[in-house]
């Protein structure tokens, strides 16, 4: 048998980074927006939104890092909160990568699009 660890804060971070990416595709984003709502609540699901609209209209070339930081405090205390949320936040941001690096109408926000997967041990 094998178990696996997630590192919270590292989790919350990858998945930071790949909230703010999706926030370039329509398609990624509407997909992001229904499982945030089905698996970690219509709170992070309505963030989505305000963070779109803020990166969107933001004039500073910085906004997608300050979002990501926005987020990687969100997550941060949504997993603090509740550690049964880490897998299904994994899973969420693995398919997201994958969604990403298919997307037809993904627009960056200022670097590549690379895949970040959360960081986990096999202790065998």
């Amino acid at each position: 048998m094998s178990t696996q660890v997630l590192h919270r804060e590292r989790l919350a971070w990858d998945a930071a980074r790949v909230v703010v990416r999706a926030l370039g595709s329509v398609q990624v984003l509407g997909w992001l927006h229904g499982q945030m709502a089905a698996r970690l609540g219509p709170t992070h699901a309505a963030a989505l939104v305000e963070s779109r609209d803020r990166l969107w209209s933001s004039p500073r070339p910085d906004a997608p890092h300050v979002e990501a930081g926005i987020w990687r405090a969100r997550l941060a205390d949504l997993l603090a909160a509740d550690r049964s949320l880490a897998a299904p936040l994994a899973e969420i941001t693995t398919e997201a990568v994958t969604r990403l690096a298919h997307a037809p109408d993904y627009s960056d926000h200022g670097g590549p699009a690379r895949a970040v997967r959360p960081r986990v041990i096999n202790l065998d």
